[in-house]
């Protein structure tokens, strides 16, 4: 069954999105579709705009999509010095009940930290998420540079060296910040540790979904998720044709196909 017009308070969620972005583009995206749903969740310092290969994918097989961007994205690497893990698990639980006020099932998709962001919601939100899908799910880095940048330096220092996202295919263009301070970095770090313990809490059936040549995310992280939530039906699955910003590369369209059969 199609499901009505945007409901109320999403379209309240997206209205409010709309006005804090300020990169255009960036902005929180619903399209509405049958009961089951799809919460998609992007990435550190990227936006809606990231996972759009995978809402439009989504909204292609029938399924009601949305995907919003997180506090302190899509607008400046300084602005999101206010906001951190707090806020962008409450953004995460805001939009969820949103879907599930509203409609049959809710499966959640997130990549990179945002795949964390879903396993968070998973645990708080148990037995009410119909599936998670994680896509290189960030719960472990295993780079200690980064921890020495992050510590070497002010808060609202830049993190030397970000560096472009490699791509097995074509060069896709994302809405991402080139500069992220240092104490934005702390917050991700934060945000990977209470995913991280947070795993025996997560009980809705899951699928990890991670590249085997991911320069970012280590092989560790997803054996980790794989090993340690609470769900009885789990799966692991490599992606063979891209690199961390799988979402956006050659492997987008098996993601969308894995995700949407947790649905099915």
């Amino acid at each position: 069954m199609k499901h009505p017009a945007t409901p109320p308070a999403i379209a309240a969620l997206i209205a409010r999105g709309q006005q804090v972005v300020t990169i255009a583009g960036a902005e929180p995206v619903y399209i509405p579709g049958r009961e089951d749903a799809f919460l998609v969740l992007h990435g550190w310092c990227s936006s809606a705009e990231s996972v759009r290969f995978l809402t439009a994918g989504l909204a292609a097989k029938g399924y009601s999509v949305l995907a919003p961007t997180l506090p302190g994205h899509g607008t400046n690497p300084v602005d999101m010095m206010q906001y951190g893990p707090f806020d962008w698990v409450t953004a995460g639980l805001e939009a969820f009940n949103c879907l599930r006020d509203t409609h049959r099932s809710v499966h959640v998709v997130g990549t990179s930290m945002g795949g964390a962001l879903a396993l968070l919601v998973a645990a708080l939100a148990t037995q009410q998420v119909a599936s998670v899908t994680t896509v290189n799910g960030a719960v472990l880095l295993h780079r200690p540079e980064i921890a020495i940048d992050i510590l070497t330096g002010a808060p609202g220092d830049f993190l030397p060296g970000w560096s472009e996202m490699l791509m097995m295919g074509p060069n896709v263009p994302e809405i991402t910040y080139r500069t992220r301070t240092r104490k934005s970095g702390a917050d991700l770090m934060t945000m990977l540790t209470l995913a991280r313990e947070a795993l025996p809490r997560v009980v809705s059936p899951l699928q990890v979904l991670h590249s085997v040549h991911d320069e970012i995310v280590p092989k560790a992280s997803a054996e980790e998720i794989l090993a340690r939530v609470g769900s009885r039906r789990k799966s692991l699955v490599w992606l063979e044709k891209s690199y961390h910003a799988a979402q956006l590369d050659l492997d987008r369209g098996r993601i969308v196909e894995l995700a949407s059969a947790m649905a099915d």
